[in-house]
């Protein structure tokens, strides 16, 4: 079955009214918003469950951080909800390195001990990935993303304004998601005689 989602523009108009509560644009914001959100996390996440709970903390904090600041460039909410998804992504996929348990027996649940080795690979992909990263971009990415650390504090130690913060959390994202990907495209490739 093929999803078509129309491209949406959106203005200030819109987002004022997203921020003042306005119903119709919170139903229409959360339908397309959800398509979009549902078909990238269905790639990443192996629960439909885990697809649902993202996508509505995504929404949810997009919404807050509009009603609470505002947005200056109306026209990049798509980019701000993908921006935002990831940051979801990224701490959820912290938090399940960090509790995760070591695999107990149990009775077939629906996901094998096939699945579960993925998950665990996938994650130690993720660590090894970083750890490969410049010391600026991991530094950058963990206190950000791991540590959650204050904004203007990142800004006060590194000596550069939100602006040029935005711009190099972008920076190290981009090297860890093409770095990801090409390690990922690298050991999906098959074996072949020379090597």
């Amino acid at each position: 079955m093929t999803i078509i989602v129309h491209r949406q523009s959106f203005d200030a108009e819109y987002v004022q009214r997203l921020a003042s509560s306005d119903k119709e644009t919170e139903r229409d914001f959360a339908a397309y918003f959800g398509e979009l959100l549902a078909i990238k996390l269905r790639s990443r996440l192996r629960s439909a469950d885990l697809v649902e709970d993202v996508a509505q903390e995504t929404l949810l904090r997009v919404v807050k951080s509009i009603r609470e600041s505002g947005m200056e460039n109306p026209q990049a909410l798509g980019a701000f909800v993908n921006s935002v998804c990831n940051h979801v992504l990224f701490e959820m996929y912290r938090t399940q390195t960090r509790f995760a348990d070591p695999p107990a027996e149990r009775a077939d649940d629906g996901i094998g001990a096939e699945a579960e080795m993925v998950g665990d690979e996938e994650r130690r992909d993720v660590r090894r990935v970083l750890s490969e990263l410049p010391e600026k971009d991991r530094q950058i990415l963990r206190w950000v993303f791991f540590e959650e650390r204050d904004k203007d504090e990142i800004c006060r130690v590194l000596k550069v304004d939100r602006e040029y913060l935005r711009v190099l959390v972008h920076r190290a994202k981009s090297r860890f998601r093409t770095d990801y990907l090409r390690s990922a495209a690298t050991k999906a490739k098959p074996a072949t005689p020379m090597g």
